[in-house]
């Protein structure tokens, strides 16, 4: 299968890493589009088997486009696309806000749309992808693209098209607000008196194995409730972080719903 990717970013790069590394995907023959002399050479680091252009071949004929660029660069990127007389059967797009018609419309192609929206986690084949295919993809063609995200990590397959917006602002933003969590409880830690290293041991482990706990439960609430006894420490905690006007929750629907909100700004916008 030729596949000829559209960037080389953070979620590009992690992607291809993956894909190479992976035996189920020997079969793959990937070119790759990109500008970045430095990104060039980090994917030639990761296999010198990889084809890299630094703009658009003419000509190029295969399997799938993939685009994996920023929202924003697509107006200009269609326009040489469809001057280069690019070859394809599908579209797979991890660009956030970009709809499968504004594909179409703008690459003036009949082709089948697939979008996805992976997380950073696929470079650890851990990521959590969420998948929309257009109508007309045939279920040949979906296996074949199902089958390359299901070794990056986990998939979920989405049948309405806007929902994807919302999965950017869980799944596709979540991995920043976990980091953000883990670096304001290493913080504490740190202020509390243990040194870099406890610190960072305590929060790690207390994480993974809550975690695992919550894995294996079905009943979230349960599990606060067994941590938590009455007027004890965690009840304090707790007091704190449920309050109705500037607890977690709040301010965890305040961010959720700006990240989907500027989603669809950025659909709007392209």
């Amino acid at each position: 299968m030729n596949i000829l990717i559209i960037g080389a970013g953070r979620m590009g790069a992690s992607i291809i890493s993956s894909w190479v590394k992976n035996n189920k995907c020997k079969f793959l023959k990937i070119s790759v589009v990109e500008k970045s002399i430095e990104r060039i050479r980090h994917l030639k680091k990761i296999s010198s088997k990889i084809e890299t252009y630094s703009d658009i071949p003419n000509n190029w004929t295969g399997d799938i486009l993939f685009l994996a660029i920023k929202p924003q660069d697509f107006k200009f990127l269609s326009k040489d696309i469809k001057n280069k007389n690019i070859v394809f059967k599908n579209v797979v797009s991890i660009v956030a806000g970009l709809t499968s018609n504004k594909i179409k419309t703008m690459l003036q192609t009949s082709q089948d749309i697939t979008r996805v929206m992976p997380n950073l986690a696929v470079k650890l084949n851990l990521g959590i992808s969420c998948i929309y295919h257009s109508k007309r993809n045939g279920q040949k063609n979906k296996k074949k693209i199902n089958n390359l995200f299901s070794v990056l990590g986990s998939t979920i397959y989405i049948k309405e098209e806007k929902l994807l917006e919302a999965v950017t602002a869980i799944s596709g933003s979540g991995p920043a607000y976990f980091f953000l969590f883990l670096l304001v409880f290493e913080d504490i830690a740190k202020d509390l008196g243990f040194s870099n290293k406890v610190s960072k041991d305590l929060v790690f482990a207390t994480i993974l194995g809550a975690v695992e706990l919550a894995k294996k439960e079905s009943n979230t609430k349960s599990l606060i409730k067994s941590v938590s006894s009455k007027r004890g420490t965690t009840e304090a905690a707790l007091k704190v972080l449920e309050k109705s006007n500037a607890g977690l929750y709040t301010l965890m629907r305040k961010a959720i719903y700006a990240a989907k909100d500027r989603a669809n700004e950025i659909s709007k916008s392209i």
